[in-house]
């Protein structure tokens, strides 16, 4: 058992959001990560948790890796969205 925060990883599969940056001001497709943080069960040397209390989703820059917290149901639109097409 660990607790803290992890390994933040790109969502597969999740359309991207085109959008103005507002670190760099670059207009990019941001892509949907996810983080697990909190109380996390898993192997200990590995980097993400198998289980963990909560997630958190957000909206990276590719150009500059700044990034955007969002909502649970925003990040799964992206993924149902990703999904249809």
């Amino acid at each position: 058992m660990r607790f803290g925060e992890y390994s933040v990883k790109v969502v597969k599969g999740a359309a991207p959001v085109r959008r103005l940056c507002d670190n760099c001001n670059n207009v990019t497709d941001h892509v949907l990560v996810d983080q697990p943080y909190g109380i996390g069960f898993g192997l200990p040397f590995s980097k993400r948790p198998l289980w963990s209390t909560h997630r958190a989703y957000g909206l990276v820059c590719p150009t500059c890796t700044s990034g955007v917290e969002i909502s649970k149901d925003e990040a799964q639109s992206l993924i149902r969205k990703g999904q249809s097409q």
